[in-house]
């Protein structure tokens, strides 16, 4: 099933919840990783609209929750315009780069997020793995 982003992002969000908890590699990863993630989409010239902020909740190497959520707490965030979100999404911009070139913005325990570089990566390929069709 194809879903639209960003019209479809609860929906999109729980296909990425499920490609997530298909990969045996994101729960080798993620074993005894417990955490809080925030995803957020920004306005950029692409698309104008309001944010979008997806929270993604790890615990013990499955992914528990995802959806959409206004202002959420959370551990670790990942902030970009929509049209970097687009280019990582369809396998053309690698989100170590991009957090460190500042394409993104990072936040969270920068150690705790190196140390688990391999389950950001799964989490990025589970969601390069969601049928999307992008609105703008």
């Amino acid at each position: 099933m194809t879903v639209t982003l960003p019209t479809e992002a609860d929906d999109w969000a729980a296909a990425w919840r499920d490609r997530i908890n298909e990969r045996a590699a994101f729960a080798d990863s993620a074993d005894d990783f417990t955490a809080v993630f925030c995803f957020e989409i920004r306005a950029d010239d692409a698309y104008t609209g309001e944010p979008i902020q997806f929270v993604v909740v790890i615990k013990d190497g499955a992914c528990t929750a995802a959806g959409t959520v206004a202002d959420p707490e959370y551990d670790f965030a990942f902030r970009g315009p929509y049209s970097e979100w687009v280019t990582m999404l369809q396998g053309d911009l690698d989100i170590s780069a991009a957090a460190m070139d500042g394409t993104f913005d990072v936040e969270g325990d920068t150690m705790r997020l190196l140390r688990r570089q391999d389950t950001i990566a799964e989490m990025v390929a589970a969601a390069q793995n969601v049928d999307t069709e992008f609105e703008h």
